[in-house]
């Protein structure tokens, strides 16, 4: 599935709206990514962090960092978090 378009790292999720959540969650934090906020070979915020940042559920930030670590985007350590990795 592809990224929804308009989403830059400081973006909000709006939960009336299409794309689903954890999608536009996912768009942000790629977003996050590519501009530098989330530099390659460091964790991004834990689960708990990002749901109390944005407000939504740890089941739809699992959805959105499996999809960073499905598409390459990022690592998952068991017990340690999800790192970025380089992309091109």
């Amino acid at each position: 599935m592809d990224l929804p378009q308009g989403f830059g790292p400081d973006s909000e999720i709006d939960v009336l709206a299409m794309p689903p959540v954890w999608l536009q969650l996912a768009a942000i934090l790629v977003a996050r990514i590519e501009t530098g906020r989330y530099q390659v070979g460091r964790a991004i915020p834990s689960l708990t962090q990002l749901t109390q940042e944005f407000g939504v559920s740890r089941g739809t930030v699992a959805k959105a960092t499996k999809y960073l670590t499905d598409n390459g985007r990022a690592q998952s350590v068991h017990g340690r978090g999800v790192f970025v990795l380089p992309y091109e």
